[in-house]
């Protein structure tokens, strides 16, 4: 278990292309979820799917694994899958229950049984699929290993599941509310965001139909008036509980399947998410942001005979270095290092395989963990000192860089220019320095921005180095 992974994007289309492709978010190009943001249109990147079917083995993906639809060229199904695995299977309920429907943002469904919505549905068809290998192995002798990647949507938005995963815990009343509730003290502006995705949900924009200046006036977003209020946030809290627990239901079933089949004892399993989530702390929902709230993932690896017994590690990795770390694991070549113009290079990452930590998980590790976020997607389009350039909503004029290093989370955002993926370092719209040298599991340390605090001068211009460095620098030691 990594307790400080960082993602590279906190939104679902930018965060698993780099993932799944190995490559950061400045080289693929994808910084948003839009239809023209697809990878290949910038860098024909080989996927981690891909790269395991083009080395012989059986690759199927079941449900979210890229984020779908055009944005991933139709989950990459012309490059990614084997053929096995095709057509690319979708729960048939997924338009019923997914985020198109904006009826309700959480719903506890009496009497379902969880194949009754998405989730359970990809997790039968998990099982489904491991069957199928068997019986493909022992009567037809087809001893191909097999990479299997099942994609489960909760706890993302809409909050539906059965009932009985929200009897799991206390009425709502009794659900604790955040500790941190109010923005960090001297926040810029560009760095909110105003969460307007959960105000799509019918219940939610009731609730501010008359507030709908809470999601645009910077003078008005960050005051205790645009808060969700206690019992609303109580509510969404329990329900997100409740979405995890039956995400953890389904987990369970495909590793009993895994144990069932006899593929326990030599399968590696890695479990991620693609973004954190904001319950309400520091005011926020949702992701869109560049708090560790946001940035900070899962990321849990199971090495059959490595880590039977468990061990944590609190080194600084990334989710890029998922795709390094199986081409490790499983002793395939392992592809280079991308070189710093890599569009032209099909098979080359930008992370750092974390096998040594299974060896080692004390050792000197990453000197930092890089996420981004472009604005104004997302945020505020109206700032009392800055004016974003035209056209507003069909680019990233300003891109939020931020590095966490064992102490600081430092973040600045500067003017971006999209068609090169170059920031501009001179022009900067705001900074943040957060201190966590006492980390708490509430992340009570980003209540405070120290970026224009006396004293620290020589801390900001430390990361602001390391921020314009990049990832290149701040990789373990050889």
């Amino acid at each position: 278990q990594f307790n400080r992974a960082y993602c590279q994007v906190a939104v679902c289309s930018p965060s698993r292309t780099s993932l799944l492709t190995g490559r950061r978010p400045d080289t693929t190009h994808v910084w948003e979820i839009r239809p023209q943001e697809y990878w290949r249109h910038v860098v024909n990147a080989t996927t981690i799917p891909q790269y395991f079917k083009e080395n012989g083995y059986i690759s199927i993906g079941i449900g979210k694994v890229f984020h779908p639809g055009a944005p991933s060229g139709n989950d990459d199904t012309r490059y990614s899958w084997s053929p096995e695995g095709l057509p690319y299977y979708h729960s048939p309920v997924e338009k019923q229950y997914g985020p198109g429907n904006k009826t309700k943002v959480w719903w506890a469904f009496e009497g379902f049984e969880d194949n009754q919505l998405p989730d359970g549905q990809i997790a039968d068809h998990a099982l489904h699929v491991m069957q199928e290998l068997k019986n493909n192995e022992t009567k037809n002798g087809d001893d191909r290993p097999f990479f299997l990647a099942v994609g489960l949507h909760k706890p993302h938005t809409p909050f539906y599941a059965p009932k009985k995963y929200f009897d799991m815990y206390p009425s709502i009343s009794e659900i604790s509310l955040p500790l941190n509730p109010d923005p960090p003290t001297n926040l810029p502006y560009v760095a909110w965001s105003t969460w307007k995705s959960l105000d799509s949900w019918h219940d939610i924009s009731a609730i501010f139909k008359n507030r709908s200046d809470c999601f645009t006036n910077y003078t008005k977003t960050l005051t205790a008036e645009c808060r969700m209020p206690s019992s609303k946030t109580q509510e969404l809290r329990r329900a997100y509980f409740a979405a995890i627990s039956y995400t953890d239901a389904q987990v369970g079933k495909v590793m009993a399947q895994l144990q069932e089949l006899g593929y326990a004892e030599d399968t590696i399993v890695v479990l991620w998410g693609d973004h954190g989530w904001q319950l309400g702390e520091h005011g926020e929902w949702a992701k869109f942001t560049n708090f560790e709230d946001a940035t900070r993932v899962p990321f849990l690896l199971h090495v059959p005979g490595v880590t039977d017994k468990g061990m944590q590690s609190e080194a600084l990795v990334e989710l890029i270095d998922i795709y390094p770390t199986l081409t490790d694991l499983t002793g395939l070549p392992q592809p280079e290092l991308c070189p710093a113009q890599s569009q032209d290079i099909s098979e080359c990452v930008e992370g750092v395989s974390v096998a040594p930590l299974l060896k080692n998980a004390t050792q000197i590790w990453k000197k930092g963990a890089f996420s981004q976020y472009p604005r104004p997607n997302s945020g505020l389009f109206f700032l009392p000192d800055h004016v974003y350039p035209p056209p507003r909503h069909t680019n990233e004029p300003v891109m939020g860089y931020t590095v966490r290093t064992d102490v600081w989370r430092y973040t600045e955002w500067v003017r971006f220019d999209a068609t090169t993926a170059t920031p501009n370092w001179t022009d900067v719209w705001g900074r943040e320095l957060y201190n966590h040298s006492q980390a708490t599991t509430d992340f009570n340390d980003e209540n405070m921005n120290k970026a224009y605090d006396r004293g620290v001068e020589g801390v900001v211009v430390q990361l602001k180095e390391m921020l314009m460095a990049g990832w290149r620098k701040a990789m373990p030691p050889q």
